[in-house]
C-alpha cells in the first residue's frame, strides 16, 4: 500500500470511530484512554488521559476542549471546568450535580469536545462514591488534644480550595449515639481538602479523655467512623520534679534500648539489649547481649508493679547501642502491638543494619521462637548504623544521625512507612542533617522532628570521656503531614543551644517541655546540668534550658549516681500525669554499667 493509501485508510478508521462514538464528522476527533481517579463525588480533580485534545487560542483568551460528565441512565450533559490542558491529559472538576445524582454509585459518561468540533464520549467512564476513610493521623485509630492538627487518609473526598457552601464536614460524633458533637475546622485555603486526604483541627469544643467517632461527608455520603481519643494536656513541671528508684533492671547494663507499650487496659515497659562492658575493658565494644526483659507499669503511679523484670524471647542477634519504637493502631496501620530494633554493634563490636519486629502478645511476651509474631527481620537500614536515633509519626518510622561501620557520624535522615502486617518500606532519604551526629537524641512534638547535642566525630561508645567534638545544637525538621517528607525550609537550627555540649544522654518530650537527663558534659562527674528542661515554644522552637538541682535530680537521691549511655522513656498515668523514667546506663566516675531505674514523679 502506497503512503497516500495507508494515510487514506487511517482517515477513513478514525472517521469511523468518531462517528460511532457520537463526534463531529468534521473535526478529528480526541480519544480518550482512561481517567484516574474514576471514583469520588462532586469537586473531584480529575485526570482524563488520551490524546489529540486540543486547545484554540493561547494565554488568557486559550479556549480548552470542553468536558461534560452525562448520567448514564440518561439525562442532561454537565459541564465540569478544565483546570489544566496537554494534548494528552486534561485536569477536570467532577462538576455540581442534584443531590439524587450524587449519590454512590451514580455512573457518568464523559465526553471531551475539541474548540471547533470533534469529540470523543468514554461510556460508564466515572462512578459518585461515598468517602472512604483508611486512617488518621496513620493509625487505625487517633489521637491529639484540642486545637492539634490531625490528618485523614483516605479516598472519594473532592478536592476543594475554598469553603463549600455546604454537604462537606469533618465531624466528631459522640460514640454512643452517634450525633454530632463537634466540626472540625479546615485551611482550605492551604489546600487541606484534597481527595485523598483531610488536615483539620481538634475543635477546642470536646472534652478531654474522650473518645469520639470520626467521619467525613460529602454531597456522596458519609464515611464509616474511626475511634480518636481526644488527650488532655500533660501537665509538666520540671522545675518540682523529684526522683525515686523503681525495680531494678536482671543485670547492669549501658547502650540499652527501651519503650512502653500500652497492651489492652495494661502498659508494659522493655529493656532490649544493651551493653555489659566497663569503660576501658579489653573487648568492651563487642560485650553486647540479646536479652529482653519487661515490667508492668502501675497505672495510677507510672511506678513499675513487679518487683523483678520478667524475661521474654530474646533478639536474634547481639545488640548494644540500637533503637527501638513500638507501634499501634493509634500511630500506624497495625491492628496490635508491634516492636521495633533497628541496627546496633552486633557481637563482634560491628555496626548492623538490620530491622527486626516482633508482635506482642496480649501479656507483653514476645512469642516464642517458633511462633507467628516472633522476632522476624524487615526491611534493613540504607547502611549499617548504631547509635542512632529513631521516632514513628504519622505511620512512619523516622531515623536520623548514627555512627556507621566505621564509627563516624553520618549526616542521614531515613523515613519507613509501616504497613499493615507490621513490615516496612523502602527506606527514603530525607534531607541531611546540618551536622554529622551519634550519640544524640531525636524527639518529635506537634508534627516536628528535634535532634539534639550528640558527637561530631568518632569516638568510643564506651567511654566515660566527654569527646571535644560534644554537641550543643538543636536541629528542628517541620514534618510535611501530607506525605511524610520535612517541610521544605529543611532542618534548621534553633536560635537557642542546650546550654552545654552534651553527648550519650536521653532527651523526652513530656507536656510543653523538653527535658534532657545526664550524659556526658563539663561537669559530668559532678551531676552540675543532670537535669536540664526547656519549654517547646508554640512556634515548634525550643525556649532556653533550665537546670535542676539537688532533690530533684538522680544524683542528689539516695543511691543516685551520675550517669550516661542510659535509656529514658515517657509513661502517661491515669489521672493525665507524666512520668519519666531512666534505666540502666554507666557512671560517669567509674565507667561501670549499673542496672537502676528511676522514677520521674
Amino acid at each position: 500500500m502506497t503512503r497516500f493509501g495507508r494515510r487514506a485508510a487511517l482517515a477513513a478508521m478514525v472517521v469511523a470511530a468518531t462517528v460511532g462514538c457520537g463526534g463531529n464528522n468534521s473535526k478529528p476527533a480526541p480519544t480518550i484512554t482512561s481517567l484516574t481517579p474514576n471514583t469520588g463525588t462532586v469537586a473531584t480533580l480529575v485526570a482524563v488521559a488520551g490524546s489529540g485534545f486540543v486547545q484554540s487560542g493561547s494565554g488568557a483568551t486559550a479556549v480548552n476542549p470542553a468536558v461534560t460528565f452525562t448520567p448514564s441512565s440518561g439525562g442532561a450533559a454537565l459541564t465540569a471546568a478544565v483546570t489544566a490542558f496537554s494534548a494528552t491529559s486534561l485536569d477536570v472538576a467532577v462538576p455540581e450535580v442534584a443531590a439524587n445524582l450524587a449519590a454512590p454509585g451514580t455512573v457518568f459518561d464523559v465526553t471531551v469536545t475539541n474548540p471547533g468540533g470533534g469529540s470523543k464520549t468514554f461510556p460508564r467512564a466515572f462512578t459518585m462514591a461515598a468517602p472512604i476513610t483508611t486512617d488518621v493521623n496513620g493509625g487505625l485509630a487517633g489521637s491529639g488534644t484540642v486545637n492539634s492538627l490531625f490528618i485523614l487518609d483516605g479516598s472519594n473526598f473532592g478536592d476543594l480550595a475554598t469553603a463549600p457552601a455546604g454537604s462537606y464536614s469533618v465531624d466528631f460524633r459522640d460514640k454512643s449515639s452517634g450525633a454530632v458533637a463537634a466540626t472540625a475546622a479546615v485551611d482550605f485555603a492551604k489546600s487541606d481538602w484534597q481527595n485523598i486526604f483531610i488536615v483539620g483541627a481538634v475543635p477546642s469544643s470536646l472534652s478531654a479523655s474522650t473518645t469520639y467517632k470520626l467521619t467525613v461527608s460529602t454531597p456522596s455520603g458519609t464515611s464509616a467512623p474511626l475511634d480518636f481519643l481526644v488527650a488532655g494536656a500533660v501537665s509538666f513541671s520540671p522545675s518540682t520534679i523529684q526522683w525515686s528508684a523503681t525495680s531494678s533492671l536482671p543485670a547492669a547494663v549501658q547502650g540499652l534500648a527501651t519503650a512502653i507499650v500500652p497492651i489492652g487496659t495494661s502498659s508494659f515497659i522493655y529493656a532490649l539489649g544493651g551493653n555489659t562492658a566497663t569503660s576501658g575493658a579489653s573487648g568492651a565494644k563487642a560485650s553486647n547481649v540479646d536479652t529482653v526483659s519487661f515490667n508492668a507499669e502501675t497505672g495510677s503511679t507510672g511506678a513499675l508493679a513487679n518487683a523483678t523484670w520478667t524475661a521474654t524471647t530474646p533478639l536474634p542477634a547481639k545488640r548494644g547501642f540500637a533503637a527501638t519504637v513500638s507501634a499501634n493502631a493509634f500511630n500506624s496501620l497495625v491492628a496490635g502491638q508491634e516492636l521495633y530494633v533497628l541496627g546496633g554493634l552486633d557481637g563482634s563490636g560491628n555496626a548492623s543494619s538490620t530491622v527486626y519486629h516482633a508482635a506482642l502478645g496480649t501479656d507483653g511476651t514476645v512469642p516464642a521462637a517458633t511462633a507467628v509474631g516472633t522476632w522476624t527481620a524487615t526491611t534493613p537500614l540504607p547502611e549499617a548504623l548504631y547509635a542512632l536515633q529513631t521516632v514513628i509519626f504519622h505511620g512512619r518510622v523516622y531515623v536520623a544521625g548514627g555512627a556507621d561501620a566505621t564509627g563516624n557520624p553520618v549526616a542521614k535522615v531515613y523515613a519507613s512507612k509501616i504497613a499493615a502486617d507490621g513490615t516496612l518500606g523502602a527506606w527514603e532519604t530525607l534531607p541531611d542533617l546540618p551536622v554529622a551526629l551519634a550519640h544524640h537524641q531525636l524527639v518529635t512534638s506537634a508534627g516536628s522532628l528535634y535532634v539534639l547535642g550528640g558527637d561530631s566525630a568518632a569516638t568510643d561508645p564506651i567511654s566515660d570521656t566527654a569527646s571535644a567534638s560534644s554537641q550543643g545544637a538543636i536541629y528542628v525538621g517541620a514534618i510535611n503531614i501530607r506525605n511524610g517528607s520535612l517541610a521544605s525550609t529543611g532542618w534548621t537550627t534553633n536560635a537557642t543551644a542546650m546550654g552545654k555540649n552534651r553527648e550519650k544522654f536521653s532527651a523526652v518530650a513530656a507536656g510543653g517541655f523538653l527535658l534532657v537527663s545526664g550524659g556526658l558534659y563539663n561537669g559530668a562527674s559532678t551531676g552540675s546540668s543532670e537535669q536540664a528542661y526547656a519549654a517547646i515554644n508554640t512556634d515548634g522552637s525550643i525556649g532556653s534550658f533550665n537546670g535542676a538541682t539537688g532533690v530533684h535530680t538522680i544524683s542528689g537521691s539516695a543511691s543516685g549516681y551520675d550517669f550516661y549511655n542510659h535509656a529514658a522513656t515517657l509513661f502517661v498515668d491515669t489521672a493525665g500525669n507524666p512520668h519519666v523514667l531512666v534505666l540502666g546506663g554507666a557512671d560517669v566516675s567509674s565507667g561501670a554499667p549499673h542496672s537502676g531505674v528511676w522514677l520521674q514523679h
